[in-house]
């Protein structure tokens, strides 16, 4: 997208500058730079992997201990403190 502006004849440096920020501002190239600029790459297949896995564990291990009679807060504290000594009956 491209701002065209032209110095009128009366016009400051100062002026001509300002209006032409506000024009550029307004026309949305700063917005499409940042979303290009910090776009998240998708996930490959292992992280999908490894993420499905860390949510599957904690689930189970707030499950198993809310039966136990725990709040799910303190549950989802030491689940997330112990995740990696939790094995889940599911995984290899």
């Amino acid at each position: 997208m491209r701002v065209k502006t032209e110095k009128k004849s009366n016009e400051s440096p100062t002026q001509f500058l300002r209006r032409f920020i506000e024009r550029f501002n307004k026309s949305g190239v700063v917005s499409e730079v940042k979303k290009k600029m910090f776009r998240q790459k998708p996930l490959n297949e292992r992280a999908k992997k490894e993420n499905r896995l860390y949510r599957l564990k904690l689930g189970y291990f707030i499950n198993k201990k809310m039966k136990e009679g725990w709040p799910f807060d303190k549950a989802y504290k030491l689940g997330k403190r112990y995740i990696k000594e939790i094995k889940y009956p599911g995984e290899k």
